[in-house]
């Protein structure tokens, strides 16, 4: 479902949410992205590896267009991003749109310090979908207690735990009803103790049929969770598997001496 450095010509399979073909990255003289070509499937939970530098934030970033390429294509359900019906670039306005698509986790929470759980995840939808705001409060209830913080409406961020703030961060995303969820390292910044608050919400989405992309070194999650991992080194995609034979019997050399280091 993927290549890196060779021109990707195949369609998109029907249930493609994210068609990334020959992405390419460079910032100044360093090049980040080489030609990575990726496919991800309706439902699918797609675990990214690689050590640091490999590009796997970089590319997941591209995957809305927070970072623009400079070369290939980024689809999300059938619609090329960041270009109009005409192939010239999209205006900012116009990405927004298409980027409601897309839903973000980043390692840092990035609430809104000022305001409650229930009004940092019913904000985005008053103020950018333009749904009514008793229906987006009712919503976010149903949010917060998917993610495990139905008794925890009316605290303020300051008054949460970081795993507590991340599910926060998580049920804002999913408020704007995305096709995809993308994660960056959205356990890094936790203490080790609150890593698995995170976890299981990621679990429970999966069990919703969620389609997630996800840059983690968290070995557990990728083996009870995800459908395939994807190893990157070097701004290329260097292999992919489902995550037992991953584990078991890594192809390159790379990947072999990556996980011998982490595990």
């Amino acid at each position: 479902m993927s290549t890196s450095g060779t021109a990707s010509t195949a369609p998109a399979q029907p249930d493609c949410i994210v068609d990334a073909r020959d992405v390419c990255k460079s910032f100044g003289p360093l090049t980040v992205l080489r030609e990575v070509s990726l496919q991800v499937r309706r439902g699918e939970v797609v675990l990214v590896l690689g050590p640091s530098g490999s590009g796997k934030s970089t590319f997941l970033r591209t995957l809305n267009m927070l970072e623009p390429i400079d070369s290939g294509t980024v689809s999300v359900c059938g619609e090329p991003l960041g270009t109009r019906a005409d192939g010239r670039r999209a205006a900012e306005k116009q990405l927004a749109v298409q980027r409601r698509r897309t839903g973000m986790v980043f390692q840092q929470f990035h609430l809104f310090p000022n305001m409650t759980a229930l009004d940092n995840v019913a904000a985005g939808p008053v103020h950018v979908r333009g749904q009514a705001k008793a229906e987006s409060r009712d919503e976010a209830r149903e949010l917060l207690a998917l993610v495990g913080l139905a008794d925890k409406t009316d605290h303020y961020p300051g008054q949460l735990s970081g795993g507590q703030q991340q599910r926060v961060a998580i049920a804002r995303a999913l408020a704007m009803r995305p096709e995809i969820m993308l994660f960056d390292e959205p356990t890094s910044a936790l203490d080790p103790e609150m890593v698995n608050e995170v976890l299981e919400v990621l679990v429970k989405l999966r069990e919703e049929g969620m389609t997630m992309v996800i840059v983690s070194h968290e070995m557990g999650f990728a083996r009870a969770a995800a459908d395939r991992v994807v190893f990157m080194d070097e701004g290329v995609i260097v292999e992919e598997a489902a995550p037992s034979e991953f584990f078991a019997n890594p192809r390159s050399e790379r990947a072999r001496a990556f996980l011998a280091k982490i595990l």
